[in-house]
């Protein structure tokens, strides 16, 4: 055994902050992670994870019979494994259940398993998950740092869009507040560029062009770096904890655009980051400050080399 392991399903919000991980575990004498993806079957995806590791585990059997492509654990089997996500942590918990001291296991997000399933549980602080085992972040892991002092000259905001999801509604009036105040913006000569996510409306992104927004239309290398990079502060809708740790990870200044029908949890996280000087609400102006910038990747992987799978 030797090497470590990214696995996930491949979804971005679930690779991003384990490949983040990685790469600060990396710098701390892990070898570079090998990106393993494997999706779970139809069946099985619609199953808790703790109902599909009700089964003693096998290798070659279950529950890594319930990939799509089980293939992907024939290779061997590595020292170190960083799971995120429900529908990856089922097949992690079952290489820790199988190897034992021989394998570190590290599962970012709460997949629904005991934390004693792996030798540390890395989860947001507003999920209000705590015990023995378990790390808590603000926001997400981002492999994004601290990107300098923006250009002086001229002054513009990077809008980052969400869209309405399970903890985030939205409403008619939510968009059109976030236009009226982007429109305000430009009207004081900031630029605005701004880019989606796939849960945006297509109708939102057409109003912000119509009000002379730059935006992304998807076609080539999404400017999504470079926006960060070249603004004064970034607006993130409330509703994306993803965008607003890698805006506060950049170390530019968050403003919140509040939407409706937020879950509490969501609530809590932005209180939280509003307390650590990274973000303020956006009021339809451009506000800038010498945000701190979050290194939470770093600050987690100094702790597990330290505290629980030390260094290879």
């Amino acid at each position: 055994m030797s090497g470590a392991w990214v696995l996930t399903d491949g979804r971005p919000g679930n690779e991003g902050p384990a490949t983040a991980l990685a790469a600060a575990l990396e710098a701390r004498g892990w070898p570079r992670a090998k990106v393993v993806r494997a999706a779970p079957t139809a069946k099985t995806a619609l199953l808790p994870a703790a109902a599909w590791t009700a089964w003693g585990a096998k290798r070659g059997g279950w529950p890594f019979s319930g990939y799509e492509d089980p293939s992907v654990f024939d290779a061997e089997w590595p020292e170190l494994v960083i799971s995120a996500g429900r529908r990856s942590a089922p097949a992690a918990a079952a290489m820790k259940s199988i190897r034992r001291r021989a394998l570190k296991a590290v599962q970012i997000l709460d997949p629904g398993l005991s934390p004693r399933r792996f030798d540390v549980m890395v989860t947001p602080e507003h999920d209000g998950l705590v015990g023995a085992g378990i790390v808590n972040t603000l926001g997400a892991l981002s492999r994004v740092g601290p990107l300098g002092p923006p250009p002086a000259e001229p002054p513009s905001i990077a809008a980052l869009i969400g869209g309405p999801s399970g903890s985030a509604r939205w409403s008619e009036g939510d968009g059109r507040a976030l236009i009226d105040g982007l429109s305000a913006v430009l009207s004081d000569g900031v630029a605005v560029e701004a880019t989606g996510s796939r849960r945006t409306p297509e109708g939102l992104l057409d109003a912000l062009r119509a009000v002379g927004a730059s935006v992304w239309d998807g076609a080539g290398a999404n400017p999504y770096p470079e926006m960060l990079r070249g603004a004064s502060a970034v607006v993130v809708t409330a509703d994306s904890v993803n965008m607003a740790s890698e805006a506060a990870s950049a170390g530019r200044p968050v403003l919140v655009a509040p939407v409706s029908g937020l879950a509490p949890k969501l609530r809590r996280f932005h209180v939280g980051l509003q307390r650590a000087g990274c973000a303020r609400p956006f009021q339809g102006r451009l506000e800038t400050w010498e945000a701190p910038g979050l290194d939470e990747a770093g600050r987690v992987a100094e702790l597990l080399v330290r505290r629980y799978i030390g260094r290879p």
